[in-house]
């Protein structure tokens, strides 16, 4: 019989006194912890004050029976094992004994031999439900772990499973020899009696111990007898390097446990936990939970490697996005500057033009017709000084949000547009809002976003016979947002082109360079505001954008106006 059955207690419940010394004996000549009670009542009493493992009773017995006894007995302690004692066999009594979940159902008279054989089935019973007992506390505090491990940073993260792996495994120290999947970064965490110290090590050092050590030896569990026999120390010359990679409670004859923290492809290190002298006291339950250990630590490791690449790439993504806006600001202005310049040579052109017929009508001393030539010259010069008074209203400004008024600067932009070549066949009809439209905004990038969207679709338009863009704000019905409308009469953007449009790199002008519609979402995005777009192939398009207003603009522009 196993050594552990002798720690258990038996209750034996029987009305005959006789009955309650023969299987007394019996059992505790087989080295058993024996209570008995001579009836029901008494035998529940002592359910309060005892670890009952089996209880033996008889089914019939005066004030209360065996069946009614076990009913109350497990509502006490669940997890007894049952074996009913009776000399009044019938089916209905068997039925009821099946029913308690009895192991065993004995016919009175009995041979001891039957007793004892029944109580070793039962005490089987009582140790297999303790170890799935204990698997599943196992289970819980695992999955305890787990979520510790989730919140965690890796520092954190390993000294939380190497402690875990101390107390289950009942040692004193650990340790964990750590690196990087890439292995650039090594150190040795060690905890000895909850006091935990980190060392750096060499890097090229431990690259060179490490790339030399099988690690497969370690992919489960594996005790080390001794110092002299770890694989680890074997690999290196260097004495001091020994001494940094040896766990510092490690004596020369002192047992561990390693075992390599692994994911897929990827090891993170080593951990080490001092063993019993006795190391069959580590039994495969142990050595499984502590591989499962092991996988949970390597698991948010990587985690936590993966969250840094994604920060990283993040992080990239955002510099390029910024960087695409730069170009875009840059294409912009060169688009804007080729525009700026055709519009100049244009009305330099007539002025030129006007002083060159001056000259010569002055040359052939005709003097009739010279104020025409006069008003021309004039009349263009006065085109210029609007058109860039025009542009001094669109000059860049700081990039720092401010409190604007949204029909202002779209007015401004209107303005800017009218007299360049490609808005000239276009009628532009804007219709503000009656309201004031308090906006925080970057107002270079307002302007941008604006003027990108207008050429969009004044080039959609390049085929209509009637070219017209209608402009509208409005007031939002919750009084918290805004929107602005802007519609043209093109050629529309197909369902298909209408997803690529402000998802990817995406143009459909030959000299375009795709950037733009990219950059409009990125700084409607930035602005908090939402985008809306409705299109039909043949018909055009119309573009609403919300936005936040300020609000406290809003109600300071409420106050002075009441």
């Amino acid at each position: 019989m196993p050594e552990l059955n002798k720690q258990m207690t038996i209750m034996v419940a029987d009305d005959e006194d006789i009955v309650l010394s023969l299987v007394s004996d019996t059992l505790e000549d087989e080295g058993y912890r024996v209570l008995t009670a001579i009836d029901s009542y008494e035998c529940l009493d002592t359910f309060d004050t005892e670890k009952i493992d089996i209880l033996i009773s008889d089914i019939r017995m005066p004030k209360m029976n065996g069946i009614e006894l076990v009913k109350r007995a497990k509502e006490k302690q669940p997890d007894i094992a049952i074996i009913f004692m009776t000399g009044y066999a019938n089916l209905n009594s068997a039925k009821e004994a099946i029913t308690q979940g009895a192991s065993d159902y004995i016919l009175k008279p009995f041979d001891l031999d039957e007793m004892r054989a029944a109580v070793d089935k039962a005490a089987t019973s009582v140790i297999n439900n303790s170890q799935i007992n204990n698997n599943d506390s196992q289970l819980e505090q695992l999955n305890d772990l787990n979520e510790l491990l989730m919140v965690g940073d890796e520092v954190s993260q390993i000294q939380m499973s190497l402690k875990f792996a101390i107390t289950h495994s009942k040692a004193d120290h650990g340790s964990f020899l750590s690196w990087n999947s890439s292995r650039t970064k090594f150190r040795m965490i060690t905890i000895i009696n909850d006091k935990v110290t980190e060392t750096e090590l060499p890097t090229k050092e431990l690259q060179s111990i490490i790339d030399n050590t099988d690690l497969s030896d370690f992919l489960l569990p594996k005790i080390i007898d001794s110092k002299t026999n770890n694989p680890l120390l074997q690999s290196g010359d260097n004495t001091n390097l020994n001494s940094l990679i040896s766990p510092s409670w490690q004596t020369k004859e002192t047992p561990m446990v390693m075992i390599r923290v692994n994911r897929t492809l990827s090891i993170y290190g080593i951990m080490m936990i001092n063993a019993p002298i006795d190391s069959k006291t580590l039994n495969d339950s142990n050595l499984k939970f502590l591989s499962i250990t092991a996988q949970q630590l390597a698991l948010s490791l990587e985690n936590i490697e993966l969250l840094e690449e994604s920060q990283s790439a993040y992080h990239e993504l955002k510099e390029l996005q910024d960087e695409t806006i730069q170009l875009d600001k840059m294409a912009t202005k060169g688009e804007m500057s080729a525009e700026i310049g055709h519009e100049l040579n244009n009305f330099l052109g007539v002025v030129v033009g006007s002083m060159s017929l001056l000259e010569y009508q002055i040359e052939q001393k005709r003097y009739d017709n010279l104020d025409k030539y006069l008003h021309s010259m004039n009349d263009n010069i006065n085109k210029i000084k609007k058109f860039t008074s025009n542009l001094m209203e669109y000059k860049p400004i700081s990039g720092k949000t401010e409190t604007i008024f949204f029909n202002k600067i779209l007015t401004e932009v209107v303005d800017y547009l009218k007299p360049q070549k490609r808005y000239r066949e276009v009628e532009i009809l804007f219709e503000p809002c009656s309201e004031l439209i308090p906006f925080k905004a970057d107002i270079l990038n307002i302007q941008q976003l604006l003027y990108n969207l207008f050429n969009n679709a004044a080039d959609a338009m390049i085929q209509s016979p009637h070219k017209q863009i209608i402009v509208k704000t409005a007031l939002c019905n919750n009084q918290e947002t805004f929107i602005i409308y802007i519609k043209d009469n093109g050629e529309g953007i197909s369902d298909e082109n209408l997803v690529k449009a402000f998802t990817q790199k995406f143009t459909t002008k030959e000299t375009g360079h795709g950037f733009g519609l990219l950059v409009c979402k990125k700084i409607i995005e930035s602005h908090q505001g939402t985008l809306h777009i409705d299109s039909t192939v043949g018909e055009g398009t119309t573009i609403s954008i919300e936005f936040p207003l300020e609000l406290e603009a809003t109600i300071q522009t409420l106050q002075l106006t009441t």
